[in-house]
C-alpha cells in the first residue's frame, strides 16, 4: 500500500482546512478534514440530532457560517449535521429597561442542548418541534428576584417572573422573530413555607412546598438544570420537569462565567439559588442584583 504514495509526503496531523482524497459513487473526489469529521461522525450516529449533544467542537459562531433564515429552515428540517452544543448564534438584540441591559449588536447566544425539551413538561409541546436550547452567553443585563429578601410565593410571584421575563421575551422575540422563540410548559414554584426545614443545609428554615405547570418562552434555569444535582435547593418542587443538566452547561466556557447569575429555585425564605462567578453553586438573598440569564428555545 505505501507504494502507492510513495511520492508524497507524510504529515502527522491535519487541520480543518487540509483536504482528504476520497472515492464516492461519483468518481474520486476531496473533502475537507472538517466536512469529513462531521460527516464520518454523522453516518457512526445515525444523523441522530440528539448526539450532537455530546461534542463541542469550541466556539463556533454558526451566524458567520449561515444566514439565520437558512439556519431556522434546517432546525425546522430536523438539519442538526453543522449544528453542535457550544455553537454560537448571533442576533441583534434591544434593550430592556428593567435590566439595565443596552441594545446590542450581536449579542451572543449559545445553543446548550439540541432537541432537549422534546418530552418536556406535564403536556410536552416541543414533542415533535425541532428546537435548539439556547441561553444569553454574558446574560441580558442585571435584576433582582425581588426588591426585598423574600421568597414568599416562589419563583411565580417573583418580581424576576412577572416583571423581567415579560420584559426579556419582548427583547428575545424582537432578536429571533416571534414565530421562532417557542412556548414550553414549565414547572414553577408558588407557595414557599417559612417554617420548614430546607434542604439546602442543618438549620436553614424556608422550603418550596407547592407549585404548578405554566406556560413560559423564557425562564431562568433549575439548580438541576444548571448543575445536574441540587446543593441549594430548599425541596424537591424546585426541580420538577427536566431530570438532568442540559448538556451546554457541562462546558467550562458556559458555565464558568466571570459573573453571579440567577436561577428559579428557591434556596430558604429569604435566598434563591445562583450560579456564582466561577461557576460554583450557592444562593444569595433575593433583593441581590444580579445577571438575568434564562434559558429559551428557538425553533
Amino acid at each position: 500500500m505505501d507504494q502507492l504514495f510513495i511520492n508524497l509526503e507524510k504529515r502527522n496531523s491535519i487541520g480543518e482546512d487540509s483536504y482528504l482524497h476520497i472515492i464516492s459513487e461519483e468518481g474520486d473526489k476531496i473533502i475537507t478534514a472538517a466536512d469529513f469529521a462531521r460527516g464520518l461522525f454523522n453516518v457512526l450516529t445515525g444523523g441522530e440530532p440528539e448526539a450532537h449533544n455530546m461534542v463541542e467542537r469550541g466556539p463556533v459562531v454558526l451566524t458567520d457560517k449561515y444566514s439565520y433564515d437558512d439556519l431556522m429552515a434546517g432546525v425546522a428540517d430536523n438539519d442538526f449535521s453543522d449544528i453542535f452544543i457550544g455553537d454560537i448564534i448571533e442576533r441583534d438584540t434591544p434593550a430592556i429597561s428593567v435590566t439595565n441591559f443596552a441594545a446590542k449588536a450581536k449579542a451572543q447566544y449559545a445553543v446548550i442542548g439540541i432537541n432537549s425539551l422534546k418530552n418536556h413538561g406535564d403536556t410536552p409541546k416541543l414533542q415533535n418541534k425541532p428546537h435548539l436550547v439556547m441561553i444569553p452567553l454574558d446574560g441580558l443585563g442585571n435584576a433582582y428576584m425581588n426588591a426585598t429578601n423574600i421568597t414568599t410565593g416562589g419563583y411565580k410571584d417573583s418580581y424576576m417572573n412577572t416583571t423581567v421575563m415579560p420584559a426579556v421575551v419582548t427583547a428575545l422575540e424582537s432578536a429571533f422573530g416571534a414565530n421562532h422563540v417557542l412556548q414550553t410548559r414549565e414547572y414553577i414554584t408558588n407557595t414557599v413555607t417559612s417554617t420548614v426545614a430546607s434542604r439546602a443545609g442543618l438549620g436553614w428554615q424556608g422550603g418550596s412546598t407547592a407549585g404548578e405547570w405554566s406556560d413560559q418562552k423564557a425562564i431562568l434555569m433549575t439548580e438541576l438544570e444548571a448543575y445536574g444535582a441540587t446543593p441549594f435547593s430548599s425541596s424537591a418542587y424546585d426541580n420538577i420537569g427536566l431530570n438532568e443538566q442540559l448538556p451546554g452547561m457541562k462546558l467550562d466556557r458556559i458555565m464558568n462565567r466571570r459573573f453571579y447569575r440567577w436561577l428559579r429555585s428557591v434556596c430558604i425564605s429569604t435566598n434563591f439559588c445562583r450560579v456564582a462567578a466561577g461557576g460554583n453553586p450557592g444562593s444569595g438573598g433575593a433583593s441581590y442584583v444580579h445577571v438575568v440569564c434564562p434559558r429559551f428555545a428557538i425553533g
